[in-house]
């Protein structure tokens, strides 16, 4: 029988009572532990001094690491340093790809003789905030020019050889749209019918008496002025000014007539394309109410510099309390005394594409004088009114639309919101450094040729390239129409807030249908266009 440890044994000694057992010995030939009540305290003071020893331990070890890490991480600074500076001094592929200086940033010209540049406020802030660099130096070595008045006879000789990488935010011959009397004259749809004077005299004449009650205004060519007078009071010999009907009849809200002001962009004129800002729309109202009304009272119907904001009309401040825009209260307030808006939007985007199609070959025999077309866009703003039977009419397009908010502060976030959906459109939000552009690499990275490939079903049994359906298959495609398609492809990747008038938008089912007869005249490039976003709608209905 084991004796049993007394119970002020110092249960230490276990450790050398295993040790015994497992050499042989018995419990017998052991002597009693010399331990007692004095074992109690050695065992804490050991236990603590191990406690002591182990942390100390730990801190030095974690010393070690963190200097060695300091140290490891030094070296590879001083390696990466090293080799960089061997780059910047060897003619290497990497080098020319990838170490850009950190100044070279591309750079916008702004050009605006004519205009005080603090209006251009929101043009600054927008390509600041993407990173440009903004001079008005015309002699600098610019990648995008913003002029805010007509280029090109001042800066003719640098326009005409831009390189491919420079882009221009005029169309040349934008004003057979922006000047008053082309726009009346150009048989667009919704354009109150318009007269020159004195050339058209006799026209106007004959068609006042058809329509006895007919009232027209007089406007002059270059400036805002216009006039409420009778035919008989009018100079129909002038040579400065014609005549166009006035629309008495407009719609009003809160009894007050307004316009509605459409930010439209141009991408390429041969082929076609235009887009929209569809964020949103600028509204002006009148400074008061159109009824009774005075033909002597202007401001009654004649939308001026101070206008009555949207957010003043009362029938729509609720909806500009929540945070709504401009086009969605508008929309709101006419679905909420039953009218349907959507077709006020459709006669815009067809008024539109009429006056580009109408001039298009003006602009394109224009657009010939320069070595590269697809330097330019533009953006204007076309302005509209509604009269009170849905009809839309077309009075004006701004070459140069405002976009300076000091008149009315809370117009700052459309301004803006249009400049990037138009610069992200047109690719400049996305900028690609210019030293990369004319890289065949880079280019494909963005658009390749397998992108923009339309019909597979069709194009591996065509042989003939004369036939219509082959045209649009590889081995048929020009490299000039390969390079109009693949900017419109990237126009589709970039719209944003944009959205297409031109080619027009469709349902797989009209795309079909083929062309509409409407649009049987149009130019080979521009049916081969059409037919292209057709074949896109067809394969995935985002192109539609």
């Amino acid at each position: 029988m084991r004796r049993r440890t007394p119970a002020g044994e110092n249960k230490s000694s276990a450790s050398s009572k295993n040790s015994g057992e497992e050499d042989g010995e018995t419990d017998k030939t052991k002597k009693p532990s010399s331990g007692g009540p004095s074992a109690q305290p050695n065992f804490v003071m050991a236990f603590i001094a191990t406690i002591i020893s182990v942390i100390f331990l730990g801190v030095v070890l974690i010393a070690f690491n963190v200097n060695g890490l300091q140290n490891l991480n030094s070296e590879q600074f001083k390696l990466l340093l090293k080799v960089t500076e061997e780059l910047k001094l060897q003619d290497c592929p990497v080098k020319q790809q990838y170490l850009l200086p950190n100044d070279d940033k591309p750079t916008l010209l702004i050009w605006s003789p004519r205009m005080d540049l603090k209006h251009l406020k929101h043009v600054y802030s927008v390509f600041d905030r993407m990173g440009y660099h903004i001079t008005e130096d015309n002699t600098s070595n610019w990648d995008v020019l913003w002029a805010h008045d007509y280029p090109f006879q001042a800066l003719q000789s640098s326009l005409r050889n831009l390189k491919p990488n420079q882009r221009v935010n005029k169309l040349p011959g934008t004003g057979y749209i922006t000047t008053k009397v082309s726009l009346a004259t150009s048989g667009g749809l919704g354009i109150p019918p318009a007269f020159r004077l004195p050339d058209d005299k006799e026209q106007l004449l004959e068609y006042a008496h058809k329509n006895p009650k007919a009232l027209f205004v007089e406007k002059n060519n270059d400036h805002r002025s216009v006039f409420f007078k009778p035919i008989e009071k009018i100079n129909l010999d002038s040579k400065d000014n014609f005549v166009q009907e006035f629309i008495a009849n407009p719609l009003l809200i809160s009894g007050h007539k307004f316009d509605i002001g459409v930010y439209t962009i141009v991408t390429s004129i041969d082929p076609l394309r235009i887009y929209k800002f569809d964020g949103d729309v600028l509204f002006r109202y009148c400074e008061e109410p159109y009824e009774p009304f005075n033909a002597s009272n202007v401001p009654q119907y004649v939308i001026g510099e101070d206008y009555l904001p949207a957010w003043k009309v009362p029938a729509l401040q609720k909806y500009a309390e929540m945070s709504y825009g401009f086009k969605e209260s508008f929309d709101a307030h006419l679905k909420s005394i039953g009218k349907n808006p959507d077709s006020i939007w459709d006669q815009v985007d067809k008024a539109i594409a009429s006056v580009y199609l109408s001039r298009e070959k003006d602009f394109a025999a224009l657009l010939s004088r320069y070595k590269n077309k697809r330097n330019f866009f533009e953006m204007v703003r076309f302005d509209f009114i509604v009269d009170e039977n849905f009809k839309v009419h077309l009075l004006e397009a701004n070459m140069s639309p405002n976009l300076s908010s000091m008149h009315y502060p809370p117009n700052a976030l459309l301004y803006e919101q249009v400049l990037y959906s138009l610069l992200s459109l047109v690719g400049i939000s996305s900028y690609l450094h210019p030293p990369f552009q004319p890289n065949a690499e880079v280019s494909n990275m963005v658009v390749a040729n397998r992108n923009i490939m339309t019909s597979p079903e069709v194009c591996v049994n065509c042989d003939d390239c004369s036939k219509p359906e082959c045209q649009l298959c590889a081995p048929c495609l020009k490299e000039d129409f390969v390079a109009d398609i693949k900017k419109a492809y990237k126009e589709h990747l970039n719209r944003f807030r944009c959205r297409r008038i031109f080619p027009p938008r469709m349902t797989q089912a009209e795309a079909k249908l083929g062309i509409p007869q409407e649009y049987a005249e149009l130019s080979t490039k521009n049916i081969l266009q059409y037919r292209w976003f057709q074949a896109k709608c067809l394969m995935d209905d985002v192109w539609c």
